[in-house]
């Protein structure tokens, strides 16, 4: 419709230039001038004129009687002198009136002469005026101005006042497409797989259906991706039925075999373990709740030592929160494990402002360069490549912590701490 509109207000504009706009007036000239100008006691351009050396007489309508005139005016005889209408289909019809009577083109010359002043200072249609000089060839002064410069002006104008016209539905119609479309754009820049708000579908009818499909398309994978999580999760759990038996069996083995064995079993569980954390944490949505941070952190903090961590802790006594303390806890035990592992000590920090709460875990290990630190938050992505379990994990401890930053609308930050080291940052805003 905004097509059709524009084509048929464009059209309109045009069958106005053509059909309804008045044709520009015809160039006109003064004969009285125009003398002046073959005299030499006046240049061309300013009057609209133009003077050429021509090997013939100009040609088109004459008119006998003004070139008597001007030939008089000049001083050359008639045969010298040659007045032609240019761009007429006939001769305009010239009267002249004296004491009272009509008398025609042909008059007596007295009359001529008479009236010879207030013909010459009248305006005349564009003429062309030819003065044979010596040497045979004719000095014809003519019009400089062009009927279709004065068409190519009108045109251009209407061409203006067309775009003037076109200008608001242009407006209207770009707002219209265009604000869907940044809100659109907006929306989906925030939104992430497992988000379940849709996308704005509302704006013309090309815009929805673009949202719309936007919508379906996500939906898609994210019932593919849950589809894989639930399969890894399956297997995961499966495999811990095997390794009960393992372990029965390993407890009957020779004690040097036998405690290798075990270790191995409980590696596996505790790799085991970690996907099933993932597996939670994708496919469980959060269960948000009023929480008291700190007590939640100093738990962290007690549990970790517990498990021979050495670590340092500066917490506040009292910080009011709301979240899900189950995906926090697990998030933070990755987190300060993670970090034993590599550096062996850790520092637990807070921070809140009007904005966020900050939870910082730092420690003094080899850190991650700027250049990894996107492919480490990816599931089953290590820092060191060589998958050997005692420089580090299945490559699912980071994957974790961001699935529960990013259910509890925060974000997940690496930066370098100084001095040397790392420092896992968790903003939640508030």
């Amino acid at each position: 419709m905004l097509a059709v509109s524009s084509l048929l207000l464009a059209t309109l504009v045009s069958l106005a230039v053509i059909g309804w706009m008045p044709r520009p007036a015809p160039p006109q000239m003064r004969l009285d001038r125009a003398v002046e100008v073959l005299r030499g006691a006046r240049a061309p351009g300013p009057e609209g004129m133009r003077v050429t050396l021509r090997e013939t007489p100009p040609g088109g309508h004459a008119s006998p009687w003004l070139t008597q005139l001007v030939a008089q005016q000049l001083g050359q005889p008639v045969e010298h002198v040659r007045l032609v209408w240019k761009g007429a289909d006939k001769a305009p019809d010239i009267k002249v009136f004296a004491r009272g009577a009509s008398v025609s083109a042909s008059a007596d010359p007295e009359v001529v002469r008479t009236q010879g002043a207030l013909l010459a200072a009248l305006q005349w249609p564009a003429f062309e005026l030819g003065v044979r000089r010596a040497d045979g060839r004719w000095q014809v002064l003519g019009s400089d101005v062009s009927d279709v410069a004065a068409w190519r002006r009108q045109v251009l104008l209407a061409l203006l006042g067309g775009t003037l016209l076109l200008a608001p539905l242009a407006t209207w119609a770009a707002l219209r497409i265009g604000r869907p479309l940044r809100r659109l754009a907006d929306a989906s820049a925030a939104v992430t797989l497992h988000a379940t708000t849709r996308l704005p579908d509302d704006g013309p009818r090309e815009v929805q259906v673009l949202a719309s499909a936007i919508n379906a398309g996500r939906e898609r994978l994210r019932d593919q991706a849950q589809d894989m999580t639930r399969m890894l999760a399956a297997v995961a759990h499966d495999l811990r039925t095997p390794l009960t038996g393992l372990r029965l069996r390993a407890e009957s083995a020779p004690p040097a075999q036998a405690a290798r064995m075990v270790a191995d079993i409980e590696r596996m569980n505790a790799m085991i373990e970690q996907v099933l954390d993932y597996a939670r944490g994708e496919l469980e949505p959060a269960s948000m709740q009023p929480v008291e941070m700190g007590a939640l952190l100093d738990d962290c903090v007690q549990s970790a030592r517990l498990r021979g961590v050495q670590i340092q802790a500066d917490l506040p006594a009292h910080l009011p929160w709301h979240g899900d303390a189950l995906l926090l806890r697990r998030a933070l035990d990755n987190l300060i494990d993670n970090a034993a592992r590599y550096a062996g000590a850790v520092e637990l920090s807070v921070q809140r402002t009007a904005e966020a709460v900050c939870v910082d875990v730092a420690d003094r290990g080899p850190g991650i360069p700027e250049a990894e630190r996107a492919r480490v938050l990816q599931p089953f992505q290590r820092h060191e490549t060589s998958r050997n379990r005692s420089t580090g994990g299945t490559g699912l401890g980071l994957a974790v912590v961001q699935g529960a930053v990013r259910q509890h609308g925060g974000q997940l930050l690496l930066l370098d701490r100084p001095g040397g080291g790392l420092i896992v940052r968790l903003r939640f805003p508030i």
